[in-house]
Order: C-alpha cells, then structure tokens, then sequence
C-alpha cells in the first residue's frame, strides 16, 4: 500500500466516523444543556462554576476530532470501509440487546481495572478523574487516545463473539450506553436505591470518583453495577454519600495543552525509571 492510498484510506474512515458520530455528538450537547438547568436547580454538590464545564466541552472537541483520527489510522490498516469486517455474523435481535451490552460493559470493567491498576494506563485515564466539580460534561472529559483503545480493547471482543451489529441494533446500543454514561457522570442527588444493582446511576458512579480512601478502586463498571458485585468491587454509599471527587496528581484547572501533553510526560518518566535503574553492587 502507498502512503498516498493509505492517506486515501484514512481520510475515507475519518469522514466516515465524523459523519456517523456528528448526530450522536448533537444529541449529547442537547443532553449537556438539558441536564445542566437540573443540576444546578437540585446538585448534588452546590457552587460548581461554567469554567469548568467550558474547559470540558474543549476536552470533548479534542477527543473528537484526535480520537476518531488515531481511530481511523486503524481502520485504514485493515479497510477502506470504518466498520470491522472479520466476522459474518449480525446481531439484529433485540432481545440479545442486553447480553450484548452486558458483554461490552463486561470487557469494559476489566480494562477500566486494569486502569487503575497500571500506571501507563492510569497515564492516559487520569485526565478524566481530575475533575473536582463532577457533571454530566466529565462523561466526556476523556484524553483522545481512550477512543482507539477502547475500540480495540472493549469493542473487539464484543464483536468477535456477537457479530457485527446491524444499524438499528448498534443505534439502539449506542444510545443505551451513551444515555447511561451521560447520566452517572450527572451531579445530581439521585440515587436508585435497591435498583443500583442493576443499573449505575449519579450517587454509585459517584463513589467510583471519589478522593476519599474508602472509595478507592470501586464501582468500575459503566453499565451494570452487578459485575462489581461479582468481583468484589462494588460499594453501596450511604444514603446522603456524595463524596468530593478529584486526583492528587493533576489539577481539575490545569492547562489544556499540559493536561494533553502529560501522559508523554508519565510514560518518559516510567520508561526511564524501568531503563535507568543500576544494578545494586
């Protein structure tokens, strides 16, 4: 392949992804905007600023439009069309809607982990932690290359067991997932009561971004809050638990461009150390 056809090839899945994810990235400014009037009428955290949403949808533009272009590097390597080909099958019933998303939130908790648990990842997840005044805009306060890795990491095994997804049927997942998504980053005063079990909501999710000790590697699922419970990660607040949220290593107000450019910075340093350690004599 010429850099010229590859060139080609990219551009086609970038506009492709652009094209497809513009409705979905309008419906989410619509959900932005809706959701903010009832998040500052009943918040759960009282006195959040418009700067810091503002400095989120930044973060949000960045991750469209870098995301979906290191994204489309790897749908260039393997098809000029922006949608996986390996597998015949198609998923078109919907009562599979659930397995299939409960599949995908599955693969989901043990990258989200794993995380937290590695340092060259946490590198990359950090970003979307630093927020100290949680809302429904920290959904997408997420470092650019989450989009690729994710795609990989979460979505190839879903696909590869399922099949690909006909349009209605990915529609419907995609708006499920992006609504439950949308909603537990909301900082709202909500909570589901003996139903969080089944679905995440504001006050569990919550938890999961928490500074505090006793919050720390818990609620990691996206979706489905039982996966946590099977694995000995969940953790069920109490009633008026709204915990303050935010990391010690990366200031919620940082500038964009060093919050973009600080996981070359942890990476530099992580190999260094791994390379630079002498042997003791």
């Amino acid at each position: 392949m010429t850099p010229i056809t590859f060139f080609e090839r990219w551009g086609n899945a970038f506009w492709g992804l652009l094209g497809s994810e513009s409705t979905a990235f309008a419906w989410v400014l619509g959900a932005f905007a809706l959701c903010a009037i009832v998040e500052f009428v009943f918040p759960a955290e009282p006195g959040q600023r418009w700067a810091g949403r503002a400095r989120n949808l930044v973060y949000m533009a960045v991750y469209v439009c870098f995301g979906l272009g290191a994204l489309s590097l790897w749908y260039a390597g393997i098809s000029s069309d922006p949608t996986p080909r390996h597998h015949a099958q198609l998923v078109e019933n919907l009562y599979l809607l659930p397995a299939y998303l409960f599949a995908g939130d599955f693969a989901y908790y043990w990258y989200h982990r794993a995380q937290h648990r590695y340092r060259p990842l946490w590198a990359v997840h950090e970003l979307h932690h630093a927020d100290t005044e949680l809302n429904i805009t920290t959904s997408y306060r997420t470092f650019w290359l989450e989009a690729p890795v994710q795609s990989v990491v979460v979505g190839g095994p879903v696909v590869w067991a399922f099949g690909i997804p006909g349009a209605h049927f990915a529609l419907s997942a995609t708006i499920l997932t992006r609504s439950v998504l949308l909603l537990a980053h909301c900082n709202f005063r909500w909570s589901f009561g003996r139903l969080t079990p089944l679905l995440c909501g504001p006050q569990w999710h919550r938890i999961h971004h928490s500074r505090l000790a006793q919050h720390q590697d818990r609620n990691f699922a996206q979706v489905f809050p039982i996966i946590d419970w099977l694995f000995g990660t969940y953790y069920a607040p109490a009633r008026d638990e709204y915990p303050p949220t935010g990391t010690d290593g990366l200031r919620a107000d940082e500038s964009i461009w060093r919050a973009q450019l600080r996981p070359l910075v942890l990476w530099k340093d992580q190999i260094a150390g791994v390379f630079g350690r002498r042997a003791v004599p």
